[in-house]
């Protein structure tokens, strides 16, 4: 008789927004790592990006997430983190619809900045409030440039670093 683990293996969310094909890719190597060590991975995209980028053929699930324009997308999120060990956004705004979904929880956020969202006017005053609200609530913000983690640690990180 084979032994029962007495715990189920780590189980983590990678959020993507619209899926850009850098954060597209990187979510799909970090995934195929994780799976690989028996984490148990669940992508939260656009099926399009799953179309694009495979992440079931690396052994994750797939949960269709539509994107942020769409009202059903924070409850979406919401139900796929639901048990989850560590949720992990990627980008603007995947990271604060997925600050939205996971809150009341105690779930972990990491958050990754691959680029600066930019805008002027009132949208640039929107998306400072954005990234704010995104920077207090994760545990860690990853980015992939000094400026970027910079820019996290100006705006309130608690623990910003390069990746």
């Amino acid at each position: 008789m084979t032994p029962v683990s007495s715990h189920s293996p780590l189980r983590t969310v990678q959020v993507l927004g619209g899926g850009n094909a850098a954060s597209s890719a990187h979510v799909r190597s970090l995934a195929a790592g994780l799976v690989a060590r028996g984490v148990r991975v669940t992508v939260c995209a656009p099926v399009e990006a799953d179309h694009t980028y495979d992440f079931t053929g690396v052994g994750a699930d797939h949960v269709h997430v539509p994107r942020s324009s769409d009202p059903g997308s924070v409850a979406a999120l919401r139900a796929a983190c639901t048990g989850a060990d560590l949720v992990h956004a990627h980008g603007l705004h995947a990271s604060f619809r997925t600050v939205l979904a996971l809150s009341g929880r105690r779930t972990p956020l990491i958050v990754t900045w691959h680029d600066r969202a930019r805008a002027d006017g009132p949208r640039a005053h929107f998306l400072r409030v954005l990234e704010r609200r995104v920077v207090k609530a994760a545990t860690v913000v990853l980015g992939t440039t000094s400026a970027l983690v910079d820019r996290a640690r100006r705006t309130g990180a608690r623990d910003a670093r390069l990746a």
